[in-house]
């Protein structure tokens, strides 16, 4: 026997990463649980669905050959699909440096990695997760910038320019953002009154051969498995598809009989999909997580020419599915507008066929108290378009089966950890621990049929607290420069008693508070349907054009690869005042105003 005193396994490790320091060893074992072999990632690119595969491989730990020819150790952060390398697939990797390696699928590796490969860097980020470890008070959900935040992706910057499209379709070119987002903007009217199935297609696959990459691996039963679900899941579709075609044509005939569409049918379709819709939403937070690409859309209020104008351009094919992007829509989906009702069965038929490309939030238009108000809104109210459209039984029951999905809709959502969006603005604070955003991810935050109390209903505390958060997310605005605030910055709202302002100090407090760079926000017509507050940390989106007449463009803001870039549509151009024109005179084809 030799004299030679082996060496434990420990020892040996030990020696091999003497560049670790040793409080930083202890996490070399969570590295490996891990570390992911490219063969299980290539397993889950074909039995996955894009959002799912995306989400599976962020935070999972790879080997990969780096450009400089040595093997690395890092974490995923972000997948990207379709790079037009060979065809590959992309990851961006964190090998210590922050997620700067862009990785081809192919390049990593099926081989476990060597201690010596391991930067301290990777593992400070283990570290770093279990110390700041947040802990969870009773009945509140924690919801610091840590979980808010995915990890190494940096806040987007501003991109310089804005793109101008004309009415007509055509790119007018771009203009600096200075020049015009920011010009004079006309005063908002807009006032309160007192007091989830994955389709797997047999032709599109590739042969079993080439799927099923190696046996036990379960991926002929995962196949199976999508096919089966995809059969039971192709009739749901093919009626809400339907529906979008009958609400397009309901549109382009006015509202009125033609078109092919029966209107008790349809109204017995929109309860349906309605019904649907609430079982989708009343499973999502109150406190969206989204990531880009993304477009943010403000206010609609019924403008359908807008809304599928841009659609249109931004869904490839006409299936939302196949959209490059996600969808972020602000509220204030109805009233003011001739096609509220196209608007929001569009939007929730949209939701119920993508859930994971499309979210919803609420507006102070999505309640009763304010949709249903048509001694202020007249023929504008949103009510009254269903009535007007279906006739008193079947509109009221459209209409309320509609403020059932509406009740649902989240407050708020946060884009890559960053973006704060809401409709109105933030919720109001008056010093203390700031758990406003640990109150709204509470799942005892109640969905609230409507948002302003009721007089004489009495509220408990927490439920008072709820409903004024709610108010404060969908009614609040920026502070006039003039505005008399409080000491943190918030002040009286001109829109009604008990509604805010926010001025800077709260902005700042805010976003340092949470650990974001920007607040988009809708709520306020503007003049290009854009504008920029705050030393450009708030945005104002507003995408409906020609809005009640007043000659404003419809605004739209792309989030993705790393900027924020801003999307302007021209408004209409003016009716011509000339006789030939003038439809008091005869004109065949009037510009509708929507």
């Amino acid at each position: 026997m030799s004299g030679k005193r082996s060496t434990s396994p420990a020892a040996s490790q030990q020696s091999q990463a003497s560049h670790i320091p040793s409080e930083l060893f202890v996490y070399l074992e969570k590295l490996h649980e891990r570390w992911v072999p490219r063969d299980q990632l290539e397993e889950w690119h074909r039995t996955l669905r894009p959002d799912e595969y995306s989400r599976r491989v962020r935070g999972v730990a790879v080997r990969f050959l780096a450009a400089d020819m040595s093997y690395k150790v890092g974490w995923v952060c972000q997948w990207e699909a379709a790079a037009a390398v060979d065809g590959q697939d992309n990851l961006i990797v964190d090998a210590g440096m922050g997620a700067t390696e862009i990785v081809l699928l192919r390049n990593v590796s099926n081989s476990k990695f060597t201690l010596k490969e391991v930067s301290p860097e990777v593992l400070s980020r283990l570290h770093q997760l279990a110390s700041n470890q947040p802990k969870k008070a009773t009945g509140v959900v924690t919801t610091s910038a840590q979980n808010l935040q995915p990890s190494s992706i940096p806040p987007p910057e501003l991109h310089p320019h804005v793109l101008l499209i004309g009415n007509d379709g055509t790119t007018i070119g771009s203009e600096p953002v200075s020049e015009i987002v920011s010009r004079a903007t006309m005063e908002d009217p807009d006032t309160p009154r007192a007091g989830q199935s994955h389709n797997f297609h047999r032709e599109l696959a590739p042969p079993d051969a080439h799927m099923i990459s190696r046996e036990g691996t379960g991926t002929a039963a995962m196949v199976h498995a999508l096919e089966k679900r995809s059969q039971a899941s192709q009739d749901d579709e093919r009626w809400l598809r339907s529906l979008l075609e009958m609400t397009r044509a309901l549109a382009e005939n006015e509202g009125r009989r033609g078109g092919g569409v029966s209107k008790p049918y349809y109204c017995q379709q929109v309860l349906q999909m309605c019904k649907h819709c609430e079982n989708l939403i009343s499973k999502e937070r109150l406190l969206l997580r989204v990531r880009s690409p993304l477009y943010v859309f403000g206010d609609i209020h019924g403008n359908f020419d807008d809304l599928n104008y841009f659609l249109e351009k931004l869904i490839p094919f006409g299936e939302i599915k196949c959209a490059a992007a996600s969808f972020l829509f602000l509220g204030d989906y109805v009233d003011r507008g001739d096609y509220g009702l196209e608007c929001a069965v569009s939007l929730l038929t949209y939701k119920s066929l993508a859930p994971h490309k499309v979210h919803l939030l609420r507006g102070n238009h999505e309640t009763p108290e304010v949709n249903g108000d048509i001694a202020e809104y007249g023929e504008l109210s949103f009510k009254h378009e269903c009535i007007r459209k279906f006739g008193e039984k079947h509109g009221d029951q459209v209409w309320e089966a509609i403020n059932r999905v509406f009740r649902l809709l989240p407050g708020a959502a946060v884009i890559d950890g960053s973006i704060f969006c809401a409709h109105g603005g933030i919720p109001r604070f008056s010093g203390g621990t700031d758990d406003r955003l640990q109150v709204l991810d509470s799942p005892d935050f109640p969905r609230l049929p409507r948002i302003q109390c009721m007089p004489g209903v009495p509220e408990g505390a927490f439920a008072s607290r709820c409903r004024q958060m709610m108010e404060d997310l969908v009614w609040s605005d920026p502070a006039g420069v003039n505005d008399q605030l409080d000491p943190f910055g918030f002040g009286d709202n001109r829109r009604g008693p008990g509604l805010k302002t926010f001025g800077s100090k709260a902005v700042d407090e805010f976003l340092n508070n949470h650990g974001f760079s920007h607040i988009f926000r809708a709520h306020q017509e503007k003049s290009n349907g854009l504008r920029i507050s705050d030393n450009g940390r708030v945005v104002t989106i507003f995408s409906t054009s020609d809005y009640v007449g007043h000659q404003n463009g419809a605004g739209v803001v792309f989030v993705g690869d790393g900027i924020i870039r801003m999307i302007i549509k021209q408004p209409p151009p003016p009716l011509d005042m000339n006789p030939a024109s003038s439809p008091a005179l005869g004109n065949p084809n009037p510009r509708r105003k929507r």
